[in-house]
């Protein structure tokens, strides 16, 4: 069977994310509905994601709620004590995994190992967008929502509206997480056409299960550890919200 995912010679396109697994979590079918126009699609990480309380439960430190209990390190084959730098380089195979579900290869995921860290300010978003708004003038940037409860995703969300607002950016969009659908001004639901919304569903369930695979040393189901509900939620096939205008 062929690949529903053709060559990507359309507009490019670049969804944000603050940590390795809000693209699976806010925006799956946003993006697979993009591949699968055949647009060129980048997925930008903004964070090394390296702070989340998972590695102490992976560490055996604390008790997690997925799991059911402490993990024994030495007997489930988990390095201990797993790093910042080793944990962070875990949650980039899960979005590597994740974005080759979304139809996304390695080679358009841009994880800024040089300069990345635990946070992004608003100024270091801009710097960041506009590196690739640059490379690709005129693509189509989305991001989380600038009232995000998360500082890092509110970061990347305020960045881009200022560079909206601005004019610097003439094509921005933001998704909007499970618990502020309703709550956010301008918010609609995301509408696939129908030529492709069971294919984006699909890819999208798929990508969320990239978060749960469990094989140590190779991946840890930080994703599942860290969010279960909400990839739940993301795998039921429910619809991505997006703002349009800042």
């Amino acid at each position: 069977m062929s690949d529903p995912v053709p060559l990507a010679v359309g507009r490019p396109f670049f969804f944000y994310t603050g940590h390795q697994d809000d693209e699976s979590l806010w925006a799956g079918q946003v993006i697979a509905h993009h591949a699968l126009v055949g647009r060129q699609v980048h997925i930008v990480l903004g964070s090394d994601g390296s702070t989340s309380a998972i590695r102490h439960a992976l560490n055996g430190q604390e008790s997690n709620g997925w799991w059911g209990s402490h993990h024994h390190p030495a007997r489930e084959g988990i390095p201990a004590p797993l790093s910042y730098a080793a944990f962070a380089e875990a949650r980039d195979r899960e979005l590597l995994r994740a974005a080759a579900l979304l139809g996304v290869p390695a080679e358009r995921v841009h994880l800024r190992v040089a300069e990345r860290s635990s946070a992004i300010t608003v100024a270091e978003a801009e710097r960041l967008i506009l590196q690739h708004e640059a490379l690709h003038p005129g693509a189509g940037h989305y991001t989380t929502h600038w009232t995000d409860p998360d500082p890092t995703h509110a970061a990347l969300g305020q960045a881009l509206r200022n560079l909206v607002v601005a004019g610097t950016i003439t094509d921005g969009r933001w998704v909007v997480r499970r618990s502020q659908i309703g709550k956010v001004a301008g918010a609609v639901e995301y509408v696939v056409p129908s030529t492709y919304a069971a294919q984006a569903r699909h890819m999208a369930r798929a990508a969320c299960r990239a978060y749960g695979s469990w094989a140590p040393p190779e991946s840890y189901a930080i994703g599942r550890h860290s969010v279960p509900a909400d990839l739940d939620w993301a795998e039921s096939g429910a619809s991505n919200w997006i703002v349009k205008t800042p």
